[in-house]
């Protein structure tokens, strides 16, 4: 077998090992619930702390990190003027960190600041208690040591939880511009998806037999969607990337209406449930569907009988979505009139309510398709490519899943560009895959058993060849005196004395003695070279005193201003493109608190999540929030005080 041959075969094999070992895409499952106070909603099940308490949230296509109704206020008086009965189970559950031997407290801090951070945009107000925790995904899924959760009380704007599946880092500006990596993120540093990319839907409650939401990390589900060739560029803002062209909007029902006809970018962000549009659209839906907006709460709410007669009409509205506001490849999402049937509960109604979700939007930062819209549309983001997809659902009784995964761009068998759900196309399936391995294991052991006979016998050859040519190389003639005479049974080390005796005769055996022992006297010469330097006597790396193992700049030399608790995140020095959390310093001339961890972990939250949920007018109710602290360069708020988790809006 010729070497190049073999060489070739050998790549082909190692090749297809490499495709067939990438980790497979992970689903994550939907916790069958549907639920909330502006839903239903599909949920899914995280898990936090040590020993693990199970927490249902929501979907933030938006957002880095997570948020969990704290235990000690979400259901206090201070949230609720009278709390329901069903409180902790209506929000999904409750977290109490002071139980877990695992939460790293970081400090109150607000979620967005001076226009920037999560839903700044659309004016969400709200400060948490944020801390690193492990944290893991499903009843059974993976998890992951520090992450970053944050604590909630108040009912809005979040009443369950959310689970942040955006990439981008966290930077607590006021700790020593201390980074953490998203947990979507370390996930695939941590090969435990094939690449930075999900798909997700939310799910309809009115489909079918109840469709739950799905979430795909590192793929897709062919059976969820209806395939399309529109491929959508990533807007270059990080706190708004998944923007589209939203072309027209159009309805049919009792009659028919175009709701948008100048062009929009909208972006898509299943964080909140509405829709927020211009207000001229707005008011062309309010004459389609009939709506009208009650002050009190900020809803659009529909009476039971004017709801029936919605229904009856079967009312539908398109959008038809682009990459670009004229012309190009476009995508049209119907959504029927169930999709807006939603249902509104205390506090944002004092009386549960049909709503319709639409919001107007004061600026065109606003724009935004939520969680409603996701109900019809299949969501798919290739962060390394820049680029994702959307289609309309697919509504399939009793579809068998089909996941396709998404590799990395950094695979040398994937394609650098193009559409998240295509750029694996051209790789072979999974069944193939698993034939080429098999095939290529047992190539594999053909070749080296070959290769092992072969070489024995050339070696084989190669040592008979060689000890027959010292044997006779060099002997003297025959004596036949010495022959004829007594036997001589000098020792080996007086044949090979200083003055060898001519004489003397070699036999096979001692030529083979000599042979071996000049190998292994060559064998061990080549070890003690292979010896590294620094293995010789008094000159023991790390041993001798003289060699410095904590080296300047790092956390043991003693002049690190940065002192963190144990197996925290690494520290990464003025990060870029990264959200960044304000808050209070909670340094003291330059150092953390030294409180011992034990202390940190015992102190109670001192009720900083909680605040008044009195509903306001949608364009009223942010306008008198206090300043909040989460996502920017300024200081943590300490006015707060006591109920520093409270607000007053």
């Amino acid at each position: 077998m010729h070497f190049a041959t073999l060489g070739a075969f050998v790549a082909l094999i190692a090749g297809s090992y490499s495709r067939s070992s990438q980790p497979d895409p992970l689903v994550i499952p939907p916790s069958e619930y549907f639920e909330g106070n502006d839903g239903p909603w599909s949920t899914f099940d995280v898990r936090l702390g040590t020993p693990e308490q199970y927490v249902r949230v929501l979907v933030s296509t938006a957002s880095p990190y997570s948020l969990v109704p704290f235990s000690e206020q979400a259901c206090s008086t201070s949230v609720f003027i009278t709390v329901p009965p069903d409180c902790a189970v209506s929000r999904g559950n409750l977290f109490d960190h002071n139980q877990s031997s695992t939460w790293h407290d970081v400090g109150l801090y607000g979620i967005n600041q001076n226009g920037v951070g999560l839903e700044a945009n659309l004016g969400y107000e709200r400060r948490v208690q944020f801390g690193f925790e492990s944290f893991a995904i499903g009843l059974t899924g993976p998890g992951l040591d520090n992450q970053t959760v944050g604590g909630i009380a108040t009912a809005e704007p979040f009443y369950l939880g959310i689970f942040g599946i955006n990439p981008q880092p966290l930077n607590f500006s006021t700790l020593g511009n201390h980074s953490t990596s998203s947990f979507f993120t370390t996930l695939k540093e941590k090969k435990k998806i094939p690449s930075l990319s999900w798909s997700y839907t939310a799910g309809a409650q009115y489909r079918l037999k109840q469709v739950y939401g799905q979430l795909i990390f590192g793929g897709y589900d062919t059976s969820r969607f209806k395939e399309n060739l529109v491929s959508f560029s990533m807007a270059d803002d990080i706190t708004r990337d998944l923007v589209v062209a939203l072309q027209s909007i159009s309805y049919s029902g009792s009659t028919s209406a175009t709701l948008l006809s100048d062009p929009i970018n909208i972006m898509i962000d299943s964080t909140d449930p509405n829709l927020w549009l211009p207000p001229n659209v707005c008011d062309a839906f309010e004459e389609a569907f009939g709506l009208t907006l009650d002050n009190e709460s900020g809803l659009y709410l529909v009476n039971e009988t004017h709801r029936n007669t919605l229904l009856d009409w079967n009312a539908q509205v398109s959008f038809r979505l682009s990459d670009v506001k004229s012309g190009g490849d476009t995508v049209t999402i119907v959504l029927p009139y169930a999709a807006f049937d939603l249902t509104a509960k205390n506090p944002l109604v004092e009386k549960t309510s049909h709503y319709f979700p639409l919001r107007r939007a004061n600026n065109s930062a606003q724009y935004t398709l939520g969680r409603t819209f996701l109900q019809e549309a299949y969501l798919s983001v290739d962060y390394e490519r820049k680029i994702f997809n959307l289609s309309a659902c697919a509504w399939n009784q009793g579809a068998e899943e089909n996941i396709v995964a998404i590799p990395s761009r950094s695979d040398s068998n994937s394609a650098d560009s193009g559409d998240p759900r295509t750029s694996s196309s051209s790789g072979l399936s999974s069944g193939a895959i698993a034939g080429i391995v098999v095939g290529s294991v047992i190539g594999t052991l053909l070749v080296g058993a070959i290769l092992a006979v072969t070489i024995l016998r050339k070696r084989r050859k190669w040592l008979g060849a060689g000890c027959a040519a010292a044997a006779n190389k060099d002997l003297p003639p025959p004596d036949d005196s010495v022959l004829e005479g007594p036997v001589f049974n000098s020792s080996s080390s007086a044949r090979h004395g200083s003055t060898p005796d001519s004489s003397v005769p070699y036999s096979a055996a001692d030529i083979s003695a000599a042979t071996a022992g000049s190998r292994s006297s060559t064998t061990a010469a080549a070890a003690c070279d292979a010896r590294p330097a620094s293995s010789a006597v008094g000159d023991v790396v790390g041993l001798d005193g003289r060699d410095t193992l904590v080296r300047p700049d790092t956390e043991l030399d003693g002049n690190d201003t940065i002192v963190r608790g144990p197996s925290l995140p690494s520290v990464a020095e003025n990060p870029t493109g990264v959200y960044e959390l304000p808050g209070s310093d909670v340094v003291t001339d330059g150092n953390l608190d030294r409180r011992s961890d034990a202390e940190l972990d015992k102190r109670p939250c001192s009720s900083p999540l909680v605040g008044s949920s009195r509903p306001r007018d949608a364009r009223e109710q942010w306008k008198h929030s206090p300043p909040s602290p989460l996502t920017s360069t300024t200081d943590r708020n300490q006015a707060f005080g006591r109920d520093s988790l409270v607000s007053d809006l």
